[in-house]
């Protein structure tokens, strides 16, 4: 089943809001989502030998992340510290040592500078060499690498928008429930997840992270669409997105009449990474007046506050 089928029309068509995604029960599409996600995972990993469970709990793991973005972004829940607190508990669940507050302020940060090089202390998702040269640091090719280095940077409180309380909540709670799995008898539980994990972390995000914002030379946009070979939340909308980061993953619209194929999925990371053909896209034009709405400060639980332009 197409998750995002509830408002998705043709590439260049507007998707208009259905009348679900108006009302006030809407947002369990999302807690629902998650929640449902996060029981196949496990059961999955429980249930199944990994050579049977590996791919679907890849796929799942994937989409779990895109679910926790709306989180990210303070969509889903009323209160900011909510959203930020729904992330810390998957952050346990999951056994990710700290690596979701990572994965937050990257993001945030992301959308803060986006295509642009930002002050040392407060570095932007993308690192200041790609703008030195022209091109992506192959540093950066995986997102895996990047993670680590945040965390790292997040502990010794050199990163502004990642709270580096957060992450040791993360670690420490992480802890607890491998304590709990090895006390259960299934400790092979704890393996089996940092492999899926870890290999989602270091090729379809890593894939994805590609395609978002790289073109060929003189390209004027700042993002790109692109049509996934499996439904993904809508995020493949990613021009809307950043226009406005507070719009739920089921009212995403196309704004252009051409995203990209399918196989470009794939094909991108390497044209970006190897054969140097692609660049970073042109830093985002500012909107004349800032989001309005209850949402409007997503940085409004992190150490310096501020909206993302």
């Amino acid at each position: 089943m197409d998750v995002s089928s509830s408002c998705t029309d043709s590439p260049g068509v507007p998707a208009r809001a259905t009348p679900l995604a108006r009302r006030r029960f809407a947002p369990v599409l999302t807690h629902g989502s998650l929640l449902l996600m996060t029981a196949l995972y496990f059961g999955l990993l429980l249930r199944l030998p990994l050579w049977m469970a590996f791919v679907p709990c890849v796929f799942l793991a994937h989409r779990i992340g895109v679910m926790l973005h709306e989180y990210f972004h303070g969509i889903t829940l009323n209160r900011y510290r909510d959203n930020h607190a729904v992330i810390t508990l998957w952050d346990r669940i999951m056994m990710t040592f700290g690596i979701m507050e990572v994965a937050r302020g990257m993001h945030l940060s992301h959308h803060k500078w986006l295509n642009v090089p930002a002050p040392d202390h407060e570095q932007a998702y993308v690192p200041d060499e790609k703008h030195a040269s022209g091109m992506f640091s192959f540093a950066a090719a995986f997102d895996a690498v990047r993670h680590v280095a945040w965390l790292a940077d997040g502990l010794r409180g050199k990163k502004p928008y990642v709270r580096s309380s957060r992450i040791v909540y993360g670690i420490a709670l992480s802890a607890i429930v491998i304590t709990a799995w090895v006390l259960a008898g299934h400790t092979d539980m704890i393996w089996r997840s940092f492999a899926v994990l870890g290999f989602t972390v270091l090729v379809p995000i890593s894939l994805r992270g590609a395609i978002e914002h790289s073109s060929t030379p003189g390209d004027p946009g700042f993002a790109n669409e692109y049509t996934p070979f499996f439904p993904i939340f809508n995020v493949n909308r990613h021009i809307h997105h950043h226009q406005d980061p507070t719009v739920p993953w089921y009212s995403l619209e196309w704004r252009t009449t051409n995203p990209l194929p399918a196989f470009s999925y794939v094909t991108h990371w390497f044209r970006v990474y190897i054969t140097r053909e692609l660049v970073p896209m042109q830093p985002m034009p500012k909107r004349p007046a800032r989001t309005q709405g209850r949402h409007a400060n997503n940085f409004a639980d992190t150490p310096v506050a501020g909206p993302v332009d």
